[in-house]
């Protein structure tokens, strides 16, 4: 286990809000982000929404970078398009189990992130979380089973076995 490792759900990351924002734009565009949606729910753009991001997976230890990964692949760049809607602020699909079935809604953005990295980390890792745990199915994972994204595919956490390379 390194840090080098790229594959790894915890640890550091070097990416700034910046640098995440302009990712999302070369890849969907400024006008993609929700902003009328997420104005109200605490990140009015997306360099807030990634600071946001940045900030909530700093403090559990898991990498921005994979966070922001995730989020992108499980929402089509915030443009969601499935039976999660991007005013549920539920950035993992979480209890979104297909047929029509919306998910998990929370209440703001920061919190929808903070679930999303508390989600990979009870996956990733076996430390105890350092915020209150707002994950309603963290304590469904195995703890610990899925430390690299490529443990994420075939079940863990997506039946598709893909997942890792998307």
């Amino acid at each position: 286990e390194t840090a080098k490792d790229p594959y790894l759900i915890m640890g550091s990351s070097e990416v700034t809000a910046t640098n995440l924002a302009s990712h999302y734009i070369s890849k969907v565009g400024s006008s993609s982000y929700p902003s009328l949606v997420y104005s109200s729910k605490g990140a009015s753009s997306i360099t807030d929404f990634c600071r946001l991001l940045i900030e909530e997976a700093n403090m559990e230890g898991v990498r921005a970078d994979v966070v922001y990964a995730q989020i992108m692949l499980e929402t089509n760049y915030l443009r969601f398009g499935g039976d999660v809607k991007v005013d549920q602020c539920n950035f993992g699909g979480l209890g979104a189990t297909g047929g029509g079935n919306p998910g998990l809604t929370f209440a703001d953005v920061r919190t929808g992130l903070r679930v999303s990295v508390q989600h990979l980390k009870a996956y990733a890792s076996t430390a105890p979380l350092v915020n209150e745990c707002v994950d309603p199915q963290f304590k469904y994972v195995e703890r610990g089973c899925a430390p690299s994204v490529y443990d994420l595919g075939n079940g863990k956490w997506a039946s598709d076995p893909q997942y890792a390379s998307k």
